[in-house]
């Protein structure tokens, strides 16, 4: 405990003399919210090359952490019986990043791909993340220019990326690229649905609608028993600071098919906090989401999420969601039926900067079940608290305080937090150091 007070003290000490570079505008105030991160246009990189009026970006994202975290009460379901891992002590994460591509054929079709150079989930491998081509209009001298009256009030998003549900994925970490989060980890409860599917898109100033669809899994499945995905949102700016969402998701795989559903629980990226709430962290995968609470163990899903992203002044940004998700149907890893999940999650955020370059933020986040198979439901619930400061234009320290626990369950219960039994009321706490570099 004397080694993390003296941690927190050198970091605010480091903040107060060491408080320049400039802030990176988190919303532009002169366009809406949601075309700044659907386009990923707001990966500005570095143009490599310029051909015949095609333009090549390259980005980087490299991110690097310490933390300090202790675990109780904590047991992993293993062979079949419960075993407590071993005891965690403080150390430095595997070092992350994110390669990304941008081509510019056009105005108006953009190619985007991203490579996830090692991941908390997988660190020795290299993963495909995004793949996606985005239209606003089809080129004049294409048989598909017939279609450009209908550009005219669509765009259209076709690839493999993450599904356009909840705001909470525009900022949120993801792998190396971490500082549209103002913390280090996410709410305990995080939508990352990557997978090969189509968005329309119909956008105005201030309000959009989107429907689309995909395979509901985050690679290609020609199971005849998997089914597809379904998604819309709609969003709506009523005043120039303020953006208001709301977002469905539906899935029914076959009882056939060897895979659940995977909006919440696909999240190759895996956590910002390492080892908590897990035997491991290393390339077998048992990394996946470490202390995330993962919806839908089974092959069904509903989800509704209402976002609210707020600044009444330029120096507080206050964001909150609430979600309401419905799961039922076999487990594929157990091979049983784990019954109906009823959840209800949600969060809120605010960061509040006290110097162009230098913020404090907090978030409290929960999720309950009212339903969880045939067992008693309960909640898990985390806090954090943290600061951060901007050293560059590209180059962002952040340290934050973390707490969460589990309560309510039954004891053997397993599912909510990969296989851990949250029935023993297991909790994790204690601080995170976060180094990041952006171009």
């Amino acid at each position: 405990m004397k080694r993390n007070k003296i941690a927190v003290l050198a970091f605010l000490f480091f903040v107060v003399f060491k408080m320049y570079g400039e802030q990176p505008e988190l919303i532009n105030e002169e366009s809406t919210f949601v075309s700044d991160y659907t386009e990923n246009l707001n990966y500005n990189g570095i143009e490599i090359a310029n051909v015949n009026d095609i333009k090549f970006f390259l980005g980087l994202h490299t991110v690097a952490r310490f933390q300090a975290i202790t675990q109780e009460n904590v047991f992993v379901l293993s062979d079949g019986e419960f075993v407590e891992p071993v005891k965690l002590g403080a150390g430095a994460q595997t070092s992350f990043a994110n390669l990304e591509f941008r081509i510019n054929l056009s105005d108006d079709i953009v190619v985007f791909f991203d490579g996830l150079l090692a991941t908390q989930r997988h660190p020795t491998r290299w993963w495909g993340g995004n793949g996606y081509i985005y239209f606003r209009r089809m080129p004049e001298n294409s048989f598909l220019s017939t279609f450009n009256g209908i550009f005219n009030y669509i765009d259209l998003k076709v690839g493999n990326f993450n599904a356009d549900f909840g705001d909470e994925w525009y900022r949120r970490s993801m792998n190396g690229d971490v500082q549209r989060n103002p913390l280090v980890g996410t709410p305990v409860v995080s939508t990352m649905g990557t997978e090969p599917g189509f968005e329309i898109i119909h956008k105005r100033p201030r309000y959009g609608l989107m429907v689309g669809a995909g395979t509901g899994a985050p690679e290609q499945d020609m199971a005849d028993d998997r089914n597809y995905s379904f998604r819309s949102k709609a969003w709506v700016s009523p005043f120039q600071n303020m953006y208001v969402s709301g977002s469905f998701y539906t899935t029914d795989h076959g009882a056939g098919v060897a895979r659940g559903t995977n909006l919440f629980r696909r999240e190759r990226l895996g956590g910002s906090y390492a080892s908590v709430w897990n035997f491991h962290n290393d390339g077998s995968g048992g990394g996946e989401g470490p202390g995330q609470v993962r919806i839908g163990d089974g092959k069904e899903l509903d989800a509704f999420q209402f976002d609210l992203t707020w600044r009444p002044i330029p120096t507080t940004h206050f964001k909150a969601h609430y979600g309401l998700a419905n799961a039922s149907g076999p487990n594929p890893v157990f091979n049983t039926d784990v019954g109906t999940e009823e959840w209800s999650y949600y969060g809120a955020d605010i960061t509040q900067y006290v110097h162009p370059s230098v913020y404090l933020a907090a978030r409290y986040s929960e999720a309950d079940a009212s339903s969880f198979g045939d067992v008693a439901a309960g909640s898990v619930n985390r806090l954090q608290i943290g600061a951060g400061a901007w050293i560059t234009d590209g180059m962002l320290l952040k340290l934050e305080y973390v707490s969460q626990a589990a309560s309510g369950w039954d004891e053997g219960t397993v599912g909510v937090a990969n296989f851990v039994d949250v029935g023993r009321d297991p909790k994790f706490s204690g601080i995170i150091f976060e180094a990041s570099f952006s171009l």
